[in-house]
């Protein structure tokens, strides 16, 4: 596909686990479902939508005239899954249909969009379809748009897009797990005689993270969706902080890593209850 600028690309934007259809994910204002029904948004929704917003101020702030790069890596939608009562609609079109609306804006400014596919339970095969609609890269290899595994070549530098890495409730392991993950990645292309990718961008666990050595960086993009009952049973003192993630290659030499360049934001305190 070819890009809609001649400039050279030095910027990548990346979001993730937006989770529409979650009454604890990122929903517009306004959206009307198939069956004509108005939905409201909660006061959950309300902040991820004005921190949505944000982000995209942010991005224009950052990225101005220049060409970026776009890559939603997974779990855009949230699916009907292990009997979830947490979501808004049951109809996975209006699930779709809503995510392509927030994300068209983005796709337009940018020089080349790509999608990479989430959690199956999630995504179930949607965003394959969400990506054809949006105009995003299409995987010569499978003929979808969207990819398992999306590798990009920038700055002379191999990156590698991809949207599970497991996960961990011990903040003193994040660290080691990003490490052997970025380890293994390049092992694993090294014995199968390939460029050895020194940018490896993840999703999945909802926590931003980042690992830098002098052989590359992984990074763990944040989401766009709050706590669920579900995240409360399994990692109920997490803070699952919105955002977005920018690889910065402005001003770099060939072959040097990118600045990574994070944007967050903080979850609302919960309100106490004083007793007395």
């Amino acid at each position: 596909m070819a890009h809609k600028t001649r400039k050279p690309i030095k910027r990548v934007v990346i979001c993730s686990d937006l989770h529409i259809g979650s009454t604890k994910g990122l929903l517009e204002p306004g959206f009307t479902t198939l069956e004509g029904n108005k939905v409201s948004l909660n006061a959950m929704q309300e902040w991820l939508w004005l921190c949505w917003k944000k982000a995209n101020r942010f991005i224009d702030e950052q990225v101005g005239d220049e060409p970026f790069a776009f890559v939603v890596n997974g779990d855009i939608i949230e699916g009907i899954h292990h009997g979830t009562k947490e979501i808004w609609s049951p109809e996975i079109a209006d699930q779709r249909r809503a995510a392509v609306e927030i994300l068209k804006p983005l796709v337009a400014k940018a020089a080349a969009s790509f999608i990479v596919r989430g959690t199956e339970c999630h995504v179930q095969n949607t965003e394959s379809g969400i990506g054809e609609q949006l105009g995003c890269v299409k995987d010569e290899e499978t003929g979808l748009h969207a990819f398992d595994r999306l590798v990009l070549e920038l700055n002379s530098v191999r990156h590698v897009f991809r949207h599970h890495i497991g996960t961990s409730v011990r903040r003193g392991l994040a660290g080691t797990q990003l490490s052997a993950n970025l380890a293994e990645e390049q092992v694993e292309a090294a014995n199968n005689g390939e460029k050895i990718p020194r940018v490896v961008v993840c999703s999945h666990r909802h926590k931003f993270g980042l690992y830098q050595d002098t052989n590359g960086l992984l990074v763990v993009t944040p989401p766009f969706q709050g706590l669920t009952r579900f995240g409360h049973k399994v990692v109920s003192q997490a803070r699952t902080n919105p955002g977005i993630v920018i690889l910065d290659y402005f001003g770099k030499q060939l072959g040097e890593l990118p600045t990574v360049i994070e944007k967050t934001f903080k979850t609302p305190e919960a309100k106490t209850i004083e007793l007395s």
